[in-house]
């Protein structure tokens, strides 16, 4: 059970003191580890997730259940594998059983920390068995594969695990031992790509020195969430690098066309976005000094949501130009600058985009 010290605020900002130990927002447009700046976070809104999942499963008549998983299985695997190699005997006091336990209340407050879910453990037996009781999780099995990546961890060994919902937004889970995993799961394994330095200057609290510009979020520490008020939306902050092997894995399975969904769910989220932030009009397109200020306000979320550094922004001719440095996801990153596009200029659009340098991707958005 996490205690009252863990789930302790900054007494300025409000930022939960747990999430600004474990994680940085950085000047050059990522979130890091606070032990590894290349090893990226990113904030993802629930309903940017379903709405991933649903429409790739309609549009292509598959799952992709299993693939998410299995990739956020190794993501998380590989999160807490440099959090503990980072700390001098840590991996010989994790073979104390009495310390593991301490290591399975670490998870708990890391989901909380993030906003994943509420987690408190039932039973734990080292090396043969845990039982969690997990509330409000922000994708029950996204949340399961970062439980079974953080076992294996802390164990050593491959894990299976099984979920019931006993009460509405309630769930209990089961991990246990596994003699291997799936076959995908090799393919899925993640990398880590060098980072470009950033410069942005960013607002941050005196205190706990979290950015300001996260003040508005509003996290509940008792429930696992972190809610934006301005449009009710959940958040959480995962790991950067599952959802890019789920993408890497769906494109090798499925073809090419899997790019084309990709940044079309994400551009229709973004119309969406926009229109609960106020920042569209329902039935006049933007122009002149109007427009450029919102494009511009909108651009800068992207820092804090660590899909990259926008370094450059151009708009004439009826188009638009990016160049966004450390780059979280082609693919969220073009369907995000063609749904700004949309929602604003009222009208269909195309994007394309190219690698302008290492490390930096230069998107244009121009009406179809």
């Amino acid at each position: 059970m996490l205690t009252e010290v863990l789930k302790r605020q900054c007494p300025v900002c409000g930022f939960p003191l747990a999430t600004n130990s474990t994680i940085r927002w950085q000047s050059n447009g990522t979130i890091t580890m606070t032990t590894r700046k290349d090893f990226r976070g990113v904030v993802l809104r629930q309903s940017q997730i379903e709405a991933l999942v649903k429409h790739i499963n309609e549009k292509l008549g598959v799952s992709i259940e299993h693939v998410i998983f299995e990739a956020q299985r190794n993501a998380a695997r590989t999160v807490f594998d440099n959090t503990f190699d980072k700390i001098p005997g840590a991996r010989r006091l994790l073979k104390i059983n009495a310390i593991k336990r301490r290591g399975v209340e670490f998870f708990n407050l890391v989901a909380v920390a993030c906003g994943m879910c509420f987690s408190e453990t039932l039973e734990y037996i080292p090396g043969k068995l845990g039982i969690a009781r997990m509330t409000n999780p922000f994708y029950m099995p996204m949340m399961a594969a970062c439980v079974v990546g953080a076992f294996e961890c802390l164990e050593g060994m491959p894990f299976d695990s099984s979920w019931e919902e006993t009460s509405p937004d309630t769930y209990v889970l089961t991990v246990v031992p596994a003699k291997e995993k799936p076959d995908v799961s090799v393919r899925l394994e993640v990398g880590v790509d060098k980072l470009l330095p950033g410069n942005k200057k960013l607002d941050k609290c005196p205190k706990c020195h979290a950015p300001r510009a996260l003040a508005h979020w509003d996290w509940d520490l008792d429930a696992g969430t972190i809610t934006d008020p301005r449009t009710g939306a959940r958040m959480v902050i995962l790991d950067g690098h599952g959802i890019n092997a789920v993408f890497r894995e769906l494109i090798t399975e499925l073809g090419e066309e899997v790019q084309q969904v990709l940044v079309d769910v994400q551009r229709d989220w973004t119309v969406q976005h926009l229109d609960q932030l106020g920042l569209s009009s329902p039935d006049r397109a933007l122009s002149g000094e109007e427009l450029e200020k919102v494009y511009r306000d909108y651009l800068s979320t992207i820092l804090f949501d660590g899909l990259g550094n926008p370094v450059f922004f151009k708009m004439a001719d009826g188009m638009i130009e990016v160049t966004v440095e450390n780059p979280y996801n082609v693919f969220i990153l073009a369907g995000t600058f063609q749904g700004l596009y949309e929602a604003l200029e009222k009208t269909g659009s195309k994007v394309e985009w190219a690698a302008l340098r290492p490390g930096a991707i230069h998107f244009t958005v121009s009406a179809a």
